[in-house]
């Protein structure tokens, strides 16, 4: 096993890159250090200064470097007898419109394929299964006064816009949205898609569900 020793913290983020930190590795090596500490390279927020808010553990921040870059620096290390030691942050995510498992979450609820990897609580009796997102800066009632917050359509989804963020809404809310237009029978198109919901809430398996829903969405 590989023994940490005599370890340097990096902090990556867009002022500093994996480019900058091959800059400094022959300075690192003569000052002795055998292990480079890593901050979290995930993609993240854009603009994060620790890479704490991680949106997607499959990528690395494109603001930092590229993977070929990071494959560079390990043979640079490897080379000098240097390891590496890297925080990957397993415990949390940024609740944040670009993290895409969470916004999966939000739209299909427990039947998400991403749902298992948060810790969410749906036999909540507080909540009744519905989640709770604190994204308001101020009480519904007043929000929705100042007409700071709307349902939009957004890349190819309906959400509830509030200034520039956007959280996708449940897909069992859409009935109630769809049909919530002028007072008369729904145009065509509409009842269309009213009439698709039933037999597609019905599902149980996350992976048909998501093909169906994505169908339904286009």
């Amino acid at each position: 096993m590989f023994n940490p020793i005599a370890t340097y913290r990096i902090q990556f983020h867009k002022d500093f890159t994996f480019s900058d930190l091959e800059h400094i590795i022959p300075y690192l090596d003569k000052l002795g250090v055998r292990t480079v500490y890593a901050s979290p390279i995930f993609d993240a927020v854009p603009g994060s200064v620790h890479g704490y808010d991680s949106v997607n553990p499959h990528r690395i921040n494109p603001e930092i470097g590229t993977e070929a870059q990071l494959d560079a620096i390990s043979q640079q290390l490897a080379d000098r007898g240097m390891g590496w030691l890297q925080d990957i942050v397993p415990n949390h995510m940024a609740f944040d419109p670009g993290n895409d498992w969470l916004m999966d979450v939000l739209e299909k609820g427990r039947l998400s394929r991403y749902a298992a990897f948060f810790d969410v609580s749906w036999t909540s009796p507080v909540h009744g299964g519905r989640l709770m997102v604190p994204f308001l800066g101020s009480p519904l009632p007043e929000v929705i006064e100042k007409g700071d917050l709307s349902v939009a359509y957004q890349s190819q989804r309906l959400a509830l816009a509030y200034f520039d963020t956007a959280y996708p809404l449940q897909v069992r809310s859409y009935a109630t949205v769809l049909g919530a237009g002028e007072a008369g029978p729904p145009e065509a198109g509409i009842e269309s898609l009213l009439a698709q919901l039933p037999e597609m809430l019905q599902l149980s398996e996350p992976e048909v569900y998501a093909r169906r829903v994505a169908e339904f969405q286009t």
